[in-house]
C-alpha cells in the first residue's frame, strides 16, 4: 500500500515538474493579443522610467492632435436582418415558426459637418438594412446619402445638429515621413488612437485592391486594424487628411501597413454626393504611365521627370488640347507632375467642365494649352445616379473595333431591362463587328444565347471567343426588339 502511494506521489511530482519545465522553456511561445488602447490611457498613463513632460515639450504634440479630433470621430453599426426560415416539419411540429435573424457589423466614421454628414467607408456600410451612428452616448438612425465604392467612401446623414466637425486639411500638403495619427471608434465610446509616419502616396496598388478597390492612397504605418475602418487620419494639428480605409494583412490584424483616402479626393466625393448623388469623375481622355528607365530608353527623354502620354482617345479633351502619344506632361495649372499618382488625385477633386492649363514636352520642346474635362460619355455634363456611369462601364475592344457600355439606369427603366450593354461606337475601318450589318451604333444587346448582357468587357470577350451559332437579342435606335443569329467560324 505505502509502495503505491510513493509511487503515485513520486509520478505526480514528475508530472508537475514536466508541465513546468515544458510551459517555461520548451512549449510554445504564447500567442500574442493586440489590445488597442483607449487615448485618452495613453495620455494619462505614467511610466517611471520615462519623462512624459519631456515628451510632451517635443517637436510632435500627440496629445493636442488627438484631443482635436477625437470627439469627432463616431461609431457606426451596420444592421443586417437576414431572413430565417424553417423545414416544413419543423413548422409542422410547432419547432419553430419563420422569423428573422439579425446580424451586426462595425466600424468607425468621421462627423463632417456639424449638421449630420457623417463620412465612412463603403464596405463598412454595405448590404446593410439599417445603420446607425453612435456619438458621445448617443444614437442615431442614419440615412445613406450616397457611395463611391471605386474609392471605398460612403456618406451618411443623421438628425442631428451642433455635432462637433473635424478640421479639413489638404491632403496635397502632405508628404512622405510626415506624423500622422489613426483615430477610430470601433468599441462604441472607446476611441483609438495610433501614431506612424506618412511612408507613401500613389495610386492604383495591386496590393490594395486585393483588400479594397481604392485608387489613391497615403499609405501610413500608423495601426489601422479593421474597426477602425472609416475612422479619421490626422495630422499633428489634429486635421484630417485622410479616411483610413484598409490594412495589407493575412491575419485581419494590423501587419505594419495601412492606408486612407486622402482628404481632398474625399472632399470632392461628399460635396458631389450631397449636391447630386452621384461622383462627377473627371477624364482628359489620355492614357497617361509613369516614366521608369525602360520606358524613358525606348522613348529616347532626356530624363524621368514627368508622366508620359501612351495614347489620346480621336475627339477627346486631350485630342482636342493638341496632346498626342509620346508626349510627357510635366506641369498641371503649374504643379510640377512627378508621377501619375499625383496627376490622378489633382484630377480627382475636379469636375468635368473644369478648365486646367497644361505643359508638356514634345521632341524635347515645351509647349503650353488649356483642357476641358470631360465626363465618362465625353462630354461636360454633370451626371446624376440615373444617368452616370463609371469608367469601368465603358469598354473597347480591339477585335470588335468598337465601344461597348453600360445601360445608365434610367436607360435600364425606359426599356424595362434589368441589363443592357449599348454599342456607342463602330469603327467603320477594322473590326469584327463592322461586318455585322444588323448592328449598328446605338443598339441595345440584351441577351447572348439566353444570357443576359450585364457587362461590357463580358460581352466583347464572349463573341470575340464564341464559334458555332450565336443569337443575339438586340433593341434598335427606334426601341424596336428582335433576336438576331449569325454563325460565327
Amino acid at each position: 500500500m505505502r509502495s503505491t502511494l510513493k509511487t503515485i506521489v513520486i509520478a505526480l511530482i514528475a508530472g508537475l515538474g514536466g508541465a513546468f519545465i515544458y510551459q517555461e522553456f520548451i512549449g510554445p511561445a504564447p500567442t500574442e493579443i493586440i489590445r488597442e488602447v483607449p487615448a485618452f490611457q495613453n495620455v494619462n498613463f505614467e511610466r517611471p522610467e520615462r519623462n512624459v513632460d519631456n515628451l510632451a515639450a517635443g517637436p510632435v504634440n500627440f496629445r493636442d492632435a488627438a484631443a482635436r479630433s477625437v470627439s469627432s470621430v463616431v461609431y457606426i453599426k451596420n444592421i443586417r436582418r437576414n431572413q430565417r426560415s424553417y423545414s416544413f416539419m419543423d413548422q409542422l411540429f410547432g419547432r419553430g415558426r419563420t422569423g428573422s435573424e439579425v446580424v451586426t457589423g462595425s466600424g468607425s466614421g468621421v462627423i463632417y459637418s456639424s449638421d449630420g454628414y457623417i463620412i465612412t467607408n463603403n464596405h463598412v456600410i454595405q448590404g446593410a438594412d439599417e445603420v446607425e451612428v453612435m456619438h458621445e452616448k448617443r444614437s442615431y438612425k442614419a440615412e445613406l446619402i450616397g457611395t463611391d465604392p471605386k474609392m471605398d467612401i460612403a456618406v451618411l446623414k443623421v438628425n442631428a445638429n451642433d455635432l462637433p466637425a473635424i478640421d479639413i486639411a489638404q491632403s496635397s500638403d502632405v508628404a512622405v515621413g510626415d506624423w500622422v495619427l489613426a483615430v477610430g471608434n470601433p468599441f462604441n465610446l472607446t476611441s483609438t488612437v495610433t501614431a506612424g509616419i506618412v511612408s507613401a502616396i500613389g495610386s492604383e496598388s495591386n496590393s490594395i485592391r486585393e483588400n479594397f478597390p481604392i485608387e489613391l492612397y497615403i499609405q501610413t504605418d500608423a495601426a489601422i486594424n479593421p474597426g477602425n475602418s472609416g475612422g479619421a487620419l490626422v495630422n499633428t494639428e489634429g486635421e484630417l487628411v485622410g479616411i483610413n480605409t484598409s490594412i495589407i494583412t493575412r491575419t485581419g490584424s494590423y501587419a505594419g501597413y495601412g492606408f486612407a483616402v486622402p482628404s481632398d479626393v474625399v472632399v470632392k466625393i461628399v460635396e458631389d454626393l450631397k449636391k447630386y448623388k452621384f461622383v462627377q469623375k473627371a477624364f482628359t481622355g489620355a492614357e497617361l504611365v509613369d516614366i521608369t528607365e525602360d520606358v524613358a530608353k525606348r522613348e529616347g527623354l532626356k530624363d524621368l521627370k514627368g508622366v508620359l502620354i501612351e495614347s489620346v482617345r480621336k475627339g477627346s479633351a486631350a485630342d482636342r488640347a493638341g496632346l498626342e502619344s509620346g508626349d510627357v506632361l510635366v506641369k498641371i495649372n503649374n504643379k510640377v507632375l512627378n508621377n501619375k499618382a499625383a496627376f490622378d488625385e489633382y484630377l480627382s477633386a475636379l469636375s468635368p467642365g473644369d478648365e486646367i492649363a497644361i505643359q508638356y514636352e514634345r521632341n524635347r520642346r515645351s509647349y503650353e494649352s488649356s483642357l476641358v474635362l470631360e465626363n465618362v460619355f465625353g462630354n461636360t455634363d454633370i451626371l446624376d445616379a440615373e444617368s452616370g456611369l463609371n469608367e469601368d462601364d465603358i469598354f473597347f475592344s480591339d477585335f470588335l473595333g468598337a465601344e461597348l457600355r453600360k445601360l445608365t439606369q434610367a436607360e435600364l427603366d425606359r426599356y424595362d431591362l434589368k441589363y443592357g450593354v449599348k454599342i456607342t461606337k463602330i469603327d467603320p475601318r477594322s473590326g469584327f463587328l463592322r461586318k455585322l450589318e444588323d448592328l449598328k451604333e446605338g443598339y441595345i444587346i440584351s441577351a447572348i444565347n439566353r444570357r443576359w448582357a450585364a457587362d461590357p468587357a463580358a460581352v466583347a470577350r464572349y463573341i470575340e471567343q464564341y464559334s458555332g451559332r450565336i443569337y443575339i437579342d438586340i433593341i434598335d435606335n427606334k426601341g424596336r426588339s428582335d433576336t438576331k443569329r449569325y454563325i460565327f467560324r
